[in-house]
Formats: C-alpha cells, structure tokens, sequence
C-alpha cells in the first residue's frame, strides 16, 4: 500500500504499538510503511481507552504513544458535519454508528484505504474508499 493515504482504526494500531500479536504487529507495521497515514480524534480516544482500561498501560506512557502517533499522522478532528454524514453511511450501509463515524472522518480526509479489522474486507463505501483486512489479503 505503498503511498496511499490510509486513514487507520484503533485496533490497528494497536497492534503496532503493542506486543500482543507479534505476527499482526508485523503485518501491520509492513502495511503502514511509506503511507500517509490519517486518524480521527475518535481513534486517539479510543485508543487511550484500551491502553488505559484493558491494556492496564499507565497514564504517562499512553500519553508518550498518542504523541508518536500524532507525530507521524494527520489528525481529523470530530465535527457535527462528520456525524451527520456518519449518520447517512450509518443508514445506508447499516455499519454501527461508530464505524459509521470513522468512515466519515476518513471520506473527508480523501484517505484511499481505511485500515480495519472490524469492517468487511475489500467493501468500497459512497465509492470513494475500501475498506482493507490487513490480516486477509
């Protein structure tokens, strides 16, 4: 995925700043090697939430990641014109609100690809992004 811009869900990047899988961290790491990378502040908040509440990762150091991860991607911050498009791919395409919203941020980041294990695999959502497994291509 060599120069594309892909915005990334939050169980991405999990994977690659953790050492929970270290087969994904990999695939992940390899995936994300030479791309623009996007996320949303939900996927900073979501992110600090799993360090914080499952990870049982501190305070500090969740707070040391966010800022490697701020340094190395571009940040879409939240509005109501975000929720009301997630809102229409919500009923469109019957994709929780959430990743409904995570869609959104990534359509108007003009992102190519949204990295995710959550969604279907190869789904191109409003003809404008697909969505990619990493762990099944």
């Amino acid at each position: 995925m060599k120069d594309a811009k892909i915005f990334v869900d939050t169980n991405i990047l999990i994977y690659a700043f953790t050492n929970d899988d270290e087969v994904k961290k990999e695939i992940v790491l390899s995936a994300l090697d030479n791309s623009l990378l996007v996320i949303s502040t939900q996927v900073a908040k979501e992110l600090a939430h799993v360090f914080i509440k499952k990870k049982g990762v501190s305070p500090s150091v969740t707070r040391k990641t966010l800022h490697k991860i701020i340094d190395i991607t571009e940040i879409i911050n939240e509005n109501v014109d975000l929720t009301l498009d997630a809102l229409d791919i919500h009923e469109k395409y019957n994709f929780s609100f959430y990743d409904s919203l995570i869609i959104s941020a990534a359509i108007s980041a003009d992102c190519d690809i949204l990295l995710s294990e959550d969604m279907q695999n190869k789904q191109i959502v409003e003809g404008k992004i697909t969505i990619v497994n990493p762990f099944k291509q």
